[in-house]
Formats: C-alpha cells, sequence, structure tokens
C-alpha cells in the first residue's frame, strides 16, 4: 500500500514535490489499535491540472523508479534541463507498507550512476534494512545491511553495477527478506491512452479470459453492462492461423533480427485468440462482432476496467494517466467509486490518476472526492511545477462548491488562457 512518494529535481519538478496518500488523522508512525492501514489511508488520489503542467511527469517519476526496481539501468537521473545550474540529484522516496510494516525506501542517482540508496523500517521506531553509497563511478560501493537482513547480502552487492538499484538486483536474485519487499512494490499498474497501451491492455484482457474463461467472461460482461456499452458479453475465439501468415511473421522476424528465429509457442497460441464481442442486436438476436468494430470509448472502458478488477481484487496500486481520456464523466466517477466502496475494496487497493474531469469535485448527488483526494499541479512562471492538495486549502468548508471554485482557477492547476496574441497575427495577416 502506498503511503507517500516523493520527488526532486525531475524534469519539472527542480523542488521536492509530495503526493501523500495518509489520512491527515493518522499522527503515529502506524495506526493505533482498533485501526488499519485500509482506515488510516486514502484509496484515491485524482490530480488536476492545466497541460504541461507537470501532472503526467510525477505519474512518470513513480513508473520511472517502478521500472528501474524491475531492472532497467540509467534511467533514474532526469534533471531539470533548463536549469544546467543545479547539481543536486534526481531523488526520490517511497512509504509504503506491506504485510502491515511500514517501510521508507529513498533514492538519489547522479549522472554517473546511483549515489545512495536506503530502506528503513518501522518498528518501535525507524530501524535501517540496508543503505548503499558511492561517491563516483569508480569509487567502491559501500553497502550497510541490518543484521537480521537475512539472505545473500554479499551476493547481491558483488552484482549491483553503479547503474543498478540494489534492491532491483535482490529482486532478480531472489533474495529471501528482500524479494517480497520488492514484490510489493512492483504491484502497481500504469495505464497510458495511447493506441498502442490500449491494444496491449485488450491483449491484456485475452490473456485473462484464456487463464479463467468463465471468471473473466462474468467480469467483462458486468463491466461491459455497467457502462452500458449494449454488450452482453465478451468470449475468446480461437482459430487457425494460416501457415502462409506464419510464414510470413517468422520472415519479418528475421529480418529484423538478423538470423533465424523460431516463434515461441506462447505467441502462437496469442495469435490464435482473438476477442468477440456479443452485441445485443434486433428483436433481442445476438449479434457478434471482432475487436476492430468497436468503438474508441468501448475499449478504452475495458482496457481501464479490467486492470483496475485486478488491482481490486489482488490489491496493489493502479496508475492511470488521462482518466477521463475517451470516457463519460459518469464512468470516471464510477472508476473512482469502485476503489471507494470497502465492499469491492476489500484489500485496500489505490487509484491515483490525472485527470480534467471538474465535475468530480462537485456535490451532486454526494461528493466523489475528499478534499485530501484532490491533487493539484501547478506550473510557476519559471517553469517549475509544484503540486498541492485540496486539504491545503483551510477556508474550504463542508458542502462548498470546489468545481466552480476550480473553473474560476480559485484552486490554481488551470490554465490562464489568453487568446490576445493569436488575434494580433491575424489582424497583422489580414492588414
Amino acid at each position: 500500500m502506498l503511503l507517500t512518494f516523493s520527488v526532486a529535481n525531475f524534469r519539472c519538478f527542480t523542488d521536492q514535490a509530495v503526493l501523500d496518500l495518509v489520512r491527515p488523522s493518522l499522527k503515529t508512525l502506524t495506526p493505533k489499535p482498533g485501526s488499519s492501514w485500509i482506515q488510516e489511508t486514502q484509496r484515491v488520489a485524482a490530480i488536476y491540472g492545466a497541460n504541461a503542467s507537470g501532472k503526467s511527469t510525477l505519474l512518470d517519476a513513480l513508473e520511472t523508479l517502478h521500472r528501474a526496481i524491475s531492472g532497467e539501468r540509467g534511467i533514474l537521473y532526469q534533471p531539470d534541463r533548463f536549469r544546467p545550474d543545479v547539481t543536486e540529484p534526481t531523488t526520490y522516496r517511497l512509504e509504503f507498507t506491506t504485510d502491515d510494516r511500514r517501510f521508507s525506501y529513498t533514492v538519489k542517482a547522479e549522472a554517473w550512476g546511483i549515489s545512495s540508496e536506503e530502506l528503513w523500517e518501522v518498528g518501535a521506531r525507524w530501524k535501517k534494512v540496508f543503505s548503499r553509497g558511492q561517491a563516483s563511478a569508480d569509487a567502491p560501493l559501500d553497502v550497510s545491511t541490518s543484521s537480521s537482513l537475512r539472505g545473500p547480502n554479499r551476493e547481491v552487492k558483488k552484482l549491483t553495477g553503479v547503474d543498478d538499484l540494489f534492491l532491483g538486483v535482490a529482486f532478480r536474485y531472489r533474495h529471501e527478506s528482500l524479494f517480497p519487499l520488492a514484490k510489493a512494490l512492483r504491484s502497481t499498474s500504469f495505464v497510458h491512452h495511447s493506441d498502442d497501451e490500449r491494444l496491449a491492455r485488450i491483449r491484456w484482457l485475452t490473456t485473462r479470459l484464456a487463464e479463467d474463461p468463465e471468471g473473466w467472461r462474468n467480469i467483462s460482461a458486468a463491466l461491459s453492462q455497467m457502462a452500458d456499452l449494449g454488450i452482453l458479453r465478451v468470449e475468446l475465439e480461437e482459430q487457425e492461423i494460416p501457415p502462409k501468415v506464419l510464414e510470413e511473421i517468422r520472415s519479418l522476424a528475421e529480418r529484423f533480427q538478423g538470423e533465424e528465429v523460431e516463434l515461441p509457442d506462447e505467441m502462437i497460441r496469442q495469435l490464435r485468440h482473438s476477442l468477440v464481442f456479443i452485441h445485443s442486436g434486433p428483436d433481442g438476436a445476438e449479434c457478434r462482432l471482432g475487436l476492430g468494430a468497436q468503438s474508441e470509448g468501448t475499449l478504452t472502458w475495458l482496457a481501464t476496467a479490467g486492470p483496475a478488477i485486478h488491482t481490486l481484487r489482488h490489491g496493489g496500486v493502479l496508475v492511470v494517466d488521462e482518466l477521463d481520456a475517451s470516457l463519460h464523466p459518469h464512468l470516471a466517477s464510477a472508476l473512482i467509486e469502485m476503489f471507494q466502496d470497502p465492499d469491492l475494496n476489500a484489500t485496500g487497493a489505490q487509484l491515483i490518476a490525472t485527470t480534467h474531469d471538474s465535475s468530480l469535485l462537485g456535490n451532486a448527488p454526494t461528493p466523489r472526492l475528499e478534499a485530501a483526494e484532490a491533487w493539484f499541479c501547478e506550473k510557476d512562471d519559471d517553469g517549475s511545477s509544484t503540486i498541492y492538495s485540496l486539504a491545503d486549502f483551510t477556508d474550504l468548508r463542508r458542502g462548498s462548491n470546489k468545481e466552480k471554485r476550480y473553473l474560476v482557477g480559485a484552486l490554481g492547476g488551470v490554465p490562464r488562457v489568453d487568446p490576445s496574441g493569436l488575434r494580433r497575427v491575424l489582424a497583422a495577416k489580414e492588414a
């Protein structure tokens, strides 16, 4: 479960930006008896902001750290390119829980590699799990571990290069103590609404239908009917691939790689599978249509709601850039409500999403977002970005029209539209 995420000197975030999902009522390091982390944390964080304000960049920072823990190298140092005088490292910090244990994980990245990496755990107080430090690319790697850290610590240290995260290497080495922690951090899914990403999510749904046909057929039917898509259910259809088509695919792969290629059985199985959408036709008759006959909105909903259901069932964090892209506001609201509903979200799953949908700030028929669930990104006059919460506005009263205040610019996070320059250009052209 994510408690806080912060980043500094990452692209437009020169100073530290903090996204905090801990409820303000929690004043201690751990929940008091009778409470739990689910009760003391927010299930949703909706991030508003004008175009190019930095809201997607904040999600990129979280995904960059996620990719580095998964093994990608040389991606963590992403400083503000407009301020070459800033010599600070790019710094990431995550506070999270797993199995009701609270951890803090900090990484500092320089142009030459990782200069610092620390993992701490809360007991009676904060205690160090491990730390790693390096003064330069040529300096020796210093790793310090607690006496209680069970696992192949020396072996992981030997395998850790200047661009590697110690925690990432421990994950790949299946370190006895650190593997479960890295796995917990990796239980974050990212959804971007590009054509390639949407197709990847549809393939993901295809795989789920192949693994659990009855379960995911029921889920996809419920999601389709929930969104009023006119779809009765989604099924998986298997068909033979003509040998000529397989040969053409193999030939393309060989030209790309420059050597002979044998197509994996798993790839062939995926190529054989195709989704069929059963619509309700005239007089109640069923009409079977393929993927290409579905609207962009239908595919976007299934590509977003499918991973949401997976996250709700298994726990973790779902990160969605542009939640309202090709989605009706009612569907974006329904997705948020799914994470807020304790009956649907028994695992404490969390949703972090960027959006322009101001209706989520409204009060009709009831408030959809708590003040601590709404965040705003603002780009300052010097080009750097900041992030702050609606809860920071102490003058907001319960029931006040937050949507109206946001739209008129009283809360920030909206573009300052000035068409005067365009008028002058067009007027000069006509003259």
